[in-house]
């Protein structure tokens, strides 16, 4: 059995991409976080936002509790929690894989780091292992952690880790935050693991042109066309969380299938992986509000 079910997605309403992975062995959660946005159009989170957060994350916590071991790939707090929503003793006996908090980190995310691993999980897991550009077993999953990549076209928000989790009946590639992918590097990386699922967080177009520009998406467009046509074993590529806070996220879609239009492969949110409908409430925050 190689079962993937995303917790937490702009899809589903929040901030995050908290997705759990079971075996016959093994229960993984990556990422398992969540939040909103303090502020879109200028206007804080609505009532139905906060709701939504705390249902994801009494689903989190239930996952967590049952887990062997969580991933964290970087330090943003829709990717991790600093004892804000996750009651801290939820983590005990738990193998925590966590980025690196010292190097390739920027210093935001540094702090946040010291933080979460010194008064979050010293205390409370089994072991806290650093993941960057390593290969570990938890029980009949191995898991492959990519070198540290730019959150984005720069360093300027940190770095991130991709994960590749594989089992004899399945892989998945988890992103996280690479905001396209961008490189050839984070291309390879999923490429080359050849995953039946892919979840990834595409671009933020709804940051062009301030901190996002026409040639990163053009860029984006291009390589994820490139995953698409290329990854023999893939069934389903989810693109998500970024691209999510657009409430016209499927032109980037067309743009992608019109590069690659051989693929087998389902594109698809992560609300539909799941039987759903995408619920895009920051970006429909407005509307929530009852404002044009």
């Amino acid at each position: 059995m190689f079962k993937v079910t995303p917790l937490g997605f702009e899809s589903l309403g929040v901030r995050s991409m908290a997705t759990y992975i079971q075996t016959d062995n093994s229960l993984i959660i990556i990422d398992p976080s969540a939040s909103l946005a303090p502020y879109r159009y200028s206007l804080p989170p609505h009532e139905i936002e906060w709701k939504r957060l705390y249902e994801v994350i009494d689903k989190i916590s239930d996952v967590l509790k049952d887990a062997d071991a969580f991933i964290v790939t970087h330090y943003h707090y829709d990717h991790h929690d600093p004892a804000k929503f996750i009651d801290p003793k939820i983590y005990k006996g738990k193998k925590a894989l966590v980025k690196d908090p010292r190097n390739f980190i920027n210093v935001s995310q540094m702090i946040r780091a010291s933080k979460f691993i010194n008064k979050v999980l010293k205390n409370n897991v089994e072991s806290i292992e650093v993941i960057d550009n390593r290969v570990l077993r938890i029980g009949d999953v191995e898991l492959k952690f990519s070198k540290p990549v730019t959150h984005g076209p720069d360093d300027k928000l940190g770095y991130v880790i991709m994960v590749a989790l594989i089992h004899e009946d399945g892989t998945l590639v988890f992103t996280s935050d690479v905001e396209g992918p961008l490189s050839e590097y984070e291309v390879d990386f999923i490429i080359n693991n050849n995953p039946d699922i892919i979840i990834a967080d595409g671009p933020p177009t709804y940051l062009i042109p301030h901190n996002y520009s026409l040639k990163h998406l053009d860029t984006a467009v291009s390589l994820n066309a490139k995953i698409l046509c290329n990854v023999e074993n893939l069934k389903y590529l989810i693109i998500d969380h970024h691209l999510l806070r657009d409430l016209n996220y499927t032109e980037f879609y067309d743009k992608v299938l019109e590069m690659c239009n051989t693929s087998n492969a389902k594109l698809m949110t992560a609300a539909e992986f799941i039987g759903g409908e995408p619920q895009l409430l920051e970006a429909r925050r407005r509307e929530l509000y009852g404002k044009s």
